[in-house]
């Protein structure tokens, strides 16, 4: 398997330095970056792939799980911490283990295991298919043909092409099986398939003969992650920003 490229964020740099000398002894682990406080480690998730980052949590300026509840899209993420009293703040966070100080090895090579687990589980492709439930038939739809997904109250509505099919889930549950890297909510209420955006023109976007709205709230990561990556300016160079 290809290394996880990892950071250590912490204030204190002996336990930094604890931490390198650990991750040194897994030959499936590269530490890219050790930075003694959050706004550096967030200036390195900008511009680096992060598959595991190690995080303290009482640093000054930015608490680690106020760092963590900010991004947007974190990186796999194991709390290393001398205070038990956050365990249950930072799995409401999604972390993915937490050590409490001082670390030992054993306790570090059980939380890395499992971190390598998940990121070899992250490796498998995803299926380009999914199956969905309408009237007590399961339809094998591909996502490419999805245009969009319409919420509904108590049920989904997708949109493709040619036809529409009513599936009775939650909004919530049908967006968190769907792909991120190829699905975005663009308002409370439509889910599209970013490969199918044509144009967006003010608060609409055009989908084939389609038309959903854009919601205002939405509007700044929709266009940072459908538009700005990819746009060009006239005279063919990416705009600087």
């Amino acid at each position: 398997m290809k290394k996880m490229k990892c950071i250590i964020v912490d204030d204190e740099a002996l336990a930094r330095e604890g931490m390198e000398q650990l991750a040194a002894d897994m030959d499936f682990l590269e530490v890219t970056g050790s930075y003694k406080n959050a706004i550096f480690a967030q200036n390195a998730l900008m511009q680096q792939q992060v598959d595991l980052m190690f995080l303290d949590i009482n640093m000054p300026r930015l608490s680690g799980l106020s760092f963590l509840e900010a991004l947007p899209n974190p990186p796999t993420t194991i709390i290393t911490t001398a205070y038990p009293d956050y365990a249950l703040e930072g799995f409401r966070l999604s972390v993915l283990d937490y050590l409490l100080k001082p670390i030992s090895p054993e306790r570090f090579i059980k939380a890395v295991h499992k971190a390598r687990d998940y990121f070899l589980l992250q490796q498998v492709p995803a299926p380009d298919y999914i199956f969905l439930k309408q009237n007590q038939v399961y339809e094998k739809v591909m996502l490419s043909d999805i245009l969009y997904l319409e919420g509904m109250q108590n049920y989904v509505i997708v949109h493709t092409a040619v036809k529409k099919i009513i599936i009775h889930i939650t909004f919530r549950a049908v967006e968190e099986s769907l792909p991120a890297h190829t699905f975005i909510r663009v308002h409370k209420s439509f889910i599209v398939n970013m490969n199918c955006i044509q144009a967006i023109e003010g608060n609409i976007i055009r989908l084939h003969s389609r038309e959903v709205p854009l919601g205002r709230t939405l509007r700044d990561e929709v266009m940072e992650k459908v538009v700005n990556r990819v746009l060009l300016s006239k005279d063919g160079r990416r705009p600087q920003h």
